[in-house]
């Protein structure tokens, strides 16, 4: 199947964020600037962004040069905190992006082509897997990959619905992603190619590698 042809660009093009915060205890380093076939997994996932714009949440390590980053204002908040940080560095006005992406900083194999497919879902209504009605359309489009798991943190959202889910919910130190989705109406976007698939142990990182030099 072709991919989706690809939005035109502008000035209110998606934003890209890539969160590179959190606690990495089960990897026991800093996951983003581990190497996958000779690149840091941030430097990766960033290039998922083609000619969009991205704005990275989080410690810089392994940030290439000339992208713009964020800092929480209390650090270690979660992902719905560094979310929330993002949409406080975007312009409210105008010039504001129609569209936010956000990606995990440990997706070794996350395309620019899957980033198009999650806008691209935010055209179409809602699947049989959200709530709200199904002729409403979406405004959150989740990667949910062969095994059925939601992966919260490769997602696009339309901006408007973001800042107000955010505020609905309050302070968003510590808050779980899967409450700050839930009610959301929802499109699903398949990973058949599992792009998504994200890197949270040494024994990941090992099959990630091996995946990235042909050995699985």
């Amino acid at each position: 199947m072709p991919p989706p042809e690809r939005p035109s660009t502008g000035p209110t093009d998606p934003v890209v964020v890539v969160l590179t915060g959190g606690a990495s205890r089960r990897m026991g380093s800093h996951k983003p600037l581990l190497e996958v076939a000779g690149r840091p997994l941030v430097a990766r996932v960033l290039a998922a962004a083609g000619d969009w714009r991205a704005l990275v949440v989080g410690p810089t390590q392994g940030v290439p040069d000339g992208i713009r980053a964020v800092i929480e204002p209390v650090p270690g908040g979660g992902p719905v905190a560094g979310l929330a940080a993002a949409v406080r560095a975007l312009p409210a006005d105008e010039g504001a992006p129609e569209v936010l992406v956000v990606l995990a900083a440990d997706l070794p194999f996350v395309t620019h082509e899957h980033v198009v497919r999650l806008v691209a879902a935010l055209a179409g209504p809602p699947s049989a897997y959200a709530a709200g009605p199904l002729l409403r359309t979406a405004d959150l489009a989740v990667t949910v990959g062969a095994d059925g798991r939601t992966n919260w943190l490769c997602a696009a959202w339309r901006l408007p619905a973001l800042r107000a889910r955010l505020e609905e919910v309050g302070d968003a130190y510590g808050r779980s992603m899967r409450r700050l989705c839930a009610d959301v109406p929802t499109a699903v976007v398949d990973d058949p190619d599992e792009v998504a698939l994200d890197v949270d142990t040494p024994a990941d990182l090992d099959r990630a590698r091996g995946r990235a030099d042909g050995r699985s």
